[in-house]
This record gives C-alpha cells, sequence and structure tokens, in this order.
C-alpha cells in the first residue's frame, strides 16, 4: 500500500512537504498575533474617556438621600445587609435580566453575593442570580453617634453623691457613654411629688369601713423639711380573716325585782340564763349574726336603786369575725422652694469600630430563569465551542480594524513573525530529510546527487 503526501517542487526539482508541527505553529502564532493586535488596536486614544466606574444612570431614583453626603447621624443609619432590588420593570416569561443593585455594609471588601439574594419569584417564575459583575463604591459614610441629654433632679451639697453614671442604657436598648458632664447652680420652684403611704388596719369588725384619707407627713429629701398632706385612699385588700374572743358589751336590766324581764319584746323569766338569748341581744344591737357569737352573761355586782327603779349590770362575752386591711393612700404633695444645683450630661452611643462607616456600593447582578439557567448548564461544551469561535472572529476584527487605524505600527508584529516563521522553516526544511521528516539530513544540504546516494532515497517507495 503507498502512501501519498502532499508535496511542493523546489526549484531543484526536489519535493518539499511542510511538516504537521509547522502547521500548527503557524496557527497558534496567528492567534497570539492576532490577541496582541486586537489589544494593541483597543488601546484608548488621547480623545477616548476610559470609564472607571460602571454607568450608575439606572440607579437613579434608587439611592436613597442621607442626611449628609460626609456624615450620617444614628437615628438616619441606614439598614445594614440584603440589597432592596425593584423587579417592577420585568417582562412576564423573561429568560433573563439584568440589575444594577444597591446595598450597604461595614466592610468595603465584603462578597456581594451575601448582599444578593440568590432566587427572585417575579410573575410566578423563580430566578437564580448566575453572575455578579465587579461591585464599585458610591459613597462612604462615616456613621455620628447618637447622643442622649440628661439633667438630674435639684440637690445641695458638692453633688458627689449624686454622681452621674458612667454608661446608661436607652430606650432603644443600646449602651451611651458619658461624654460630657457640668455641674450648674439651679432653683427649684414650688413642685408637687406623688407620694404614698401605706397603713395596715388589724381586727377590722365587719361593717366597719377604713377611712377614705388619712393625713401624713413627709420629710423632702432636697430640703430637709418636713410636708403635711392629706392623702386620699387609692386602694385596700383584706391580707387575713380570723375569730377573735374579745368580743363583749355591758348589759343593764332595769326593774331586776320583776319576775319577768323584756328583751326586744320578748319576755324572759327572771331566773333565764341570759346566755340562752344571745341572738336576741345581737338583733337588738344589730349586729350581724355570722359575724359576732355570745358565749356568756355574768352578772356584775349586786342589784341597786335607781330613781326609784331596781337595776342590775351585766357583761356579755363572745367572739367576733375580725379582718386584716392594707390600705394604700396617695396623692399629689407641694413641694417647698429649694435652691442647689443641677447635673448637666451628655452621653453618646457607643459604636463598635468596624461599624463606625458605612460602605454604599453598586453592582450589577444578573438573574436567569430556572429551566433557562438548567439548559446552560447542560451545553457547557457548546458554550465553550462558540465563546473560542467568537474570540477568533473578534481577534479578526480587531487585527482590521488596527490596520486601519494604525497600518504601520499594526503591521510591525506581523512581519517580526513572519521573519521568525520564515527562519524556523528555513532551518527545519534545512536540517530534515526531504523523504523522511522524523530523520535528520546527513548531509545538511540538499541536492540531487547527495539525496539518490542516501538510504532513505531507496526506502521512498516502500510499502
Amino acid at each position: 500500500m503507498r502512501r501519498h503526501r502532499r508535496t511542493l517542487i523546489r526549484p531543484n526539482g526536489l519535493p518539499v512537504r511542510l511538516p504537521g508541527y509547522l502547521v500548527r505553529l503557524a496557527a497558534c502564532t496567528l492567534i497570539w498575533v492576532c490577541i496582541s493586535v486586537s489589544a494593541y488596536g483597543n488601546v484608548p486614544g488621547k480623545d477616548t474617556f476610559q470609564e472607571t466606574l460602571p454607568d450608575l444612570s439606572a440607579l437613579d431614583g434608587q439611592i436613597p438621600a442621607l442626611p449628609n453626603e460626609d456624615t450620617l447621624s444614628g437615628e438616619g443609619k441606614p439598614e445594614i445587609g440584603m440589597a432592596d432590588m425593584d423587579t417592577d420593570d420585568v417582562e412576564a416569561g423573561a429568560k433573563a435580566f439584568e440589575k444594577k443593585v444597591i446595598y450597604r455594609t461595614y466592610d468595603r471588601d465584603s462578597d456581594p453575593l451575601k448582599s444578593l439574594k440568590d432566587s427572585l419569584v417575579i410573575h410566578g417564575d423563580t430566578y437564580q442570580l448566575s453572575s455578579v459583575g465587579q461591585a464599585c463604591l458610591i459613597r462612604e459614610t462615616a456613621v455620628v453617634p447618637k447622643q442622649l441629654s440628661y439633667e438630674s433632679e435639684v440637690f445641695t451639697g458638692d453633688g458627689s453623691e449624686q454622681e452621674p453614671e458612667r454608661t446608661i442604657s436607652g430606650e432603644d436598648g443600646k449602651t451611651y457613654s458619658l461624654a460630657k458632664k457640668e455641674l450648674k447652680d439651679q432653683t427649684a420652684k414650688e413642685r408637687t411629688e406623688y407620694k404614698e403611704v401605706v397603713v395596715t388596719y388589724r381586727a377590722v369588725e365587719a361593717g366597719v369601713q377604713v377611712p377614705e384619707a388619712k393625713e401624713s407627713e413627709f420629710e423632702d429629701v432636697d430640703t430637709g423639711q418636713t410636708v403635711s398632706a392629706v392623702l386620699n385612699l387609692k386602694t385596700q385588700e383584706i391580707t387575713g380573716e380570723y375569730w377573735e374572743d374579745n368580743f363583749t358589751f355591758p348589759v343593764t336590766v332595769t326593774g331586776y325585782d320583776a319576775d319577768l324581764f323584756v328583751l326586744n319584746g320578748k319576755q324572759i323569766p327572771k331566773d333565764a340564763d341570759l346566755a340562752d338569748y344571745g341572738e336576741d341581744f345581737l338583733e337588738y344591737l344589730k349586729l350581724d349574726r355570722n359575724a359576732y357569737e355570745i358565749a356568756s352573761v355574768t352578772w356584775n355586782g349586786e342589784p341597786y336603786t335607781e330613781n326609784g327603779v331596781v337595776m342590775r349590770n351585766a357583761t356579755a362575752s363572745g367572739r367576733k369575725w375580725v379582718k386584716d386591711i392594707r390600705a394604700v393612700y396617695g396623692g399629689e404633695v407641694k413641694m417647698p422652694v429649694m435652691v442647689g444645683k443641677v447635673w448637666e450630661c451628655l452621653y453618646e452611643e457607643e459604636i463598635p469600630e468596624n461599624e463606625k462607616i458605612v460602605y454604599t456600593m453598586a453592582v450589577t447582578a444578573r438573574y436567569e430563569r430556572e429551566d433557562v439557567l438548567a439548559e446552560t448548564v447542560k451545553s457547557l461544551p457548546r458554550r465553550l465551542w462558540e465563546g473560542f469561535v467568537g474570540m477568533i472572529t473578534a481577534a479578526y476584527e480587531a487585527v482590521a480594524a488596527a490596520f486601519e487605524e494604525h497600518p504601520v505600527i499594526a503591521s510591525i508584529p506581523l512581519v517580526l513573525t513572519a521573519a521568525l516563521l520564515t527562519f524556523l522553516l528555513a532551518k527545519r526544511i534545512r536540517n530534515a530529510c526531504v523523504y523522511d521528516d522524523k530523520v535528520k539530513c546527513p548531509y545538511r544540504k540538499h541536492a540531487a546527487e547527495t539525496c539518490r546516494a542516501c538510504v532513505n532515497y531507496c526506502k521512498r517507495n516502500q510499502i
């Protein structure tokens, strides 16, 4: 079987075949030259403006105005974290879209992915974050600590006992440090203070009410004066209930010399035990039978005559149901005028060192529909091939543009490359065997006489 090779004919009549490695070298060199010329052709001239920041015109109206471009108060401090993105202009069913979004961070070099949502649901379609551009700085803002003012009560003395606290907690839960304090003279006008007193009433009998008001005395801590005021009953609470065995009351029998006594319309024999009529006594005294009990009635001394009537005294004893009541009295009390001093203090919010500057950043984010992104991932080899073809096309276009703008300068790399290729081809052709490019020519000079005498010449047509 005979192998056929495409050859060139030299002037001396000997065939010349271009080795494969030279063809590959030439192709690679051509690509390198195209890329180099492309890079050279794209160098901007003096009248070309080279942007250092992306176009932020699409963000017009999306960057909230801050209180100050250089400083930012604690109350106006922007939210740090996830970027807010307006997707109202994204068309329904769009395969992909790009958005220039802003976000704020304490770390200028932080990854913008931390501030972007991985997925978005728009018009019922799910979009995945596919690529993120280079983040750029819009502004950096110094955060001014939030301040709180405080003025103490008027006091007398040197103020050492009323020395302000070094740190306090604000209503927002943050810690504030004392930044400035000043001791000033102050006259406290007649003022009012709310006062309360607690009074416990013990063994209060049934039907007895605690007082509705109570006069009390107070010491004004600031002036040391004693102030008297009447406070009204605010609340009352029963703290205990129990029987007490000290219930007694006097009994006087009129007409003791009679055979019958009359008690509340009821006749009682003279020799009867009066304790048996305890409920009649309670009814006569208008006392609650559930709260009082009479255990005995004892005579006190002998009968006596008064105004011609025979009488005799007795004492009834028993127990009563009582309560302990805790009563609270309160009200506004006028305090006297006082001349003293006050502490005027200024506190500042404690801001961590790494949160004293807020960076407002902009970045371009591209989102692709979930199904489109999955299809794109599957066709990665095709995308690589299209990218390679696009690079070659762009290189040729760059070469053409370079020659059009700078024909003399752009031809210099090509001339040098051609000279290099010519040198390599000549050297290789001169040293290689005409019939077998894997064998080095033993004569280093090609001629009809030397080639016919070479052993390789005899093997050229062997199967």
